[in-house]
């Protein structure tokens, strides 16, 4: 698992059907908080989502925008997006490459090479800041999560 100093490393993502990316052009425009997640449609994934859906506000007064990430396909995000409305976007790791740069591969349920539920506060430079690790089931405390974000803020490292 890549840690607090390491640089987001040079893999491409997608953020919908036809639109891939370099996961270190996504902090182009600032600093993010990357959420990696095992699926779409799961119920403690929704959650999470909705969770960090309904204090968007706050993340953006913190200067910070969440960004989730899973094995799911782009379309699948482009339905799921819509269905729970979200209001911020969902990169499709569907080749795995993300996951296994980070090194936060696993087996879920007899399907392997699945996102454990992690997540990393990268500054616009690509360095990860903090990151975080919880269990399959487990909920990121948002609260902690924002703390991070604004102290990343006032400490003047994303400049």
């Amino acid at each position: 698992m890549l840690d607090v100093g390491d640089r987001l490393p040079d893999v491409t993502v997608f953020l919908g059907p036809r639109q891939p990316l370099s996961l270190a052009e996504i902090v182009d425009d600032g600093p993010k908080l990357l959420l990696f997640y095992l699926f779409d449609w799961s119920a403690t994934c929704t959650n999470e989502l909705e969770l960090l859906r309904d204090r968007k506000q706050e993340f953006d007064d913190a200067g910070v925008q969440p960004v989730g990430i899973s094995r799911d396909s782009p379309w699948t995000h482009i339905a799921y997006t819509q269905a729970i409305d979200l209001n911020f976007s969902l990169l499709s790791d569907f080749n795995g490459e993300a996951v296994a740069a980070f090194g936060i591969a696993h087996e879920h349920r007899g399907l392997r090479d699945v996102a454990r539920r992690v997540a990393y506060l990268v500054d616009e430079a690509g360095v990860i800041r903090r990151a975080w690790e919880f269990g399959t089931n487990g909920v990121p405390d948002v609260g902690e999560l924002l703390d991070a974000c604004r102290s990343l803020q006032s400490s003047g490292a994303s400049v």
